[in-house]
């Protein structure tokens, strides 16, 4: 008597939704909610290099 392989229905729909949720992400449907970007302005009074920290200027 053999026995029959079963296959969980949970596995089986979790794969499914993640090889779909991939191919939309592939084709450009989904790209913009996988893709963030930053958008970001340092002034020039900001930025702080490893001379300014040597020589005390941040006190």
């Amino acid at each position: 008597m053999q026995r029959s392989r079963h296959i969980s229905f949970a596995i089986l729909t979790v794969a499914v939704m993640t090889v779909g949720a991939l191919l939309l992400e592939q084709s450009g449907f989904l790209a913009s909610a996988f893709r963030t970007e930053i958008l970001a302005r340092v002034d020039d009074g900001d930025v702080v290099n490893a001379a300014d920290i040597s020589n005390g200027a941040l006190r």
